[in-house]
């Protein structure tokens, strides 16, 4: 395990590959594990540092309340702190959004931008469904495992559940051996509310690939259309029977959109 100081925290992080650098952003909660079927199909091409978001993993939690510049502030100490000057990035959900902050404070920073299951924030934020919501956050008379199964059932499309049940176990086995802190995961949540990008993103510049499940029930595949629209010459990707966590599901079809994108071909 790697760890560096970055800002106000320790930050957890982890290098693998050889080539151009590329930084992988995951979402809320969420730590770097959660790139285990994607990174393998990457590391032949590039570089790729995976990293722990402050109140995730094995990253510091800081008591202060976070925004998503923070994170994106948090993500560009970890490229100082590798001696990294530029990188292509990708973030999903969550990290879509600190991607986003990050590019647009740093655009200096990013060569290539890729953007999974997120959205603007703002007047272009479509919203999931009230059930989406209350599966994301009701935890009260629930246990772990149950909460756990709820969390899966808005990530995973019905596709999936079906096909690989044992993957979908071994995600609710490790939610109930190590929870994430209540107080980060609220601290987490709370950017997540005030994250608003849209009336910026006409300013990106960086070649934008924008991908999305079609079965996304937690950030509905529209919001890829808005974010489509709002920045200049990018171009969205719809995997088929996808959802949320469409990079674990279709890991080597998400790999060959980001290869394709990074190397410049499309």
């Amino acid at each position: 395990m790697s760890f560096c100081q970055v800002n106000t925290i320790r930050m957890h992080y982890r290098v693998v590959g050889n080539g151009t650098p590329l930084l992988l952003i995951m979402g809320l909660s969420a730590d770097l594990t959660w790139w285990e079927r994607l990174v393998p199909e990457l590391e032949g091409q590039f570089q790729v540092v995976t990293f722990d978001n402050r109140g995730a993993g094995l990253t510091g939690k800081s008591d202060e309340r976070y925004s998503i510049p923070m994170f994106a502030e948090d993500a560009v100490g970890l490229l100082n702190a590798l001696n990294i000057p530029r990188a292509h990035v990708f973030g999903v959900s969550m990290g879509g959004m600190i991607a986003q902050e990050l590019v647009l404070r740093n655009p200096d920073r990013v060569d290539r931008l890729a953007l999974g299951c997120t959205h603007s924030g703002g007047p272009g934020f479509i919203a999931p469904s009230v059930e989406a919501i209350q599966n994301l956050t009701l935890t009260r008379g629930k246990s772990l495992e149950e909460f756990a199964r709820q969390i899966v059932s808005i990530l995973f499309s019905p596709h999936f559940q079906k096909a690989d049940p044992e993957y979908v176990k071994t995600m609710i086995q490790r939610y109930v051996s190590n929870p994430p802190s209540g107080k980060a995961f609220t601290n987490q949540f709370w950017a997540v509310l005030g994250h608003n990008c849209y009336d910026r993103l006409p300013a990106i510049d960086t070649p934008t690939l924008i991908l999305t499940g079609d079965a996304d029930v937690l950030i509905p595949p529209e919001n890829s259309r808005v974010l489509n629209e709002r920045i200049r010459g990018s171009r969205t990707v719809t995997i088929p029977t996808a959802g949320h966590a469409f990079f674990i599901e279709a890991p080597r079809e998400t790999a060959r959109y980001l290869i394709s994108h990074f190397s410049g071909a499309g």
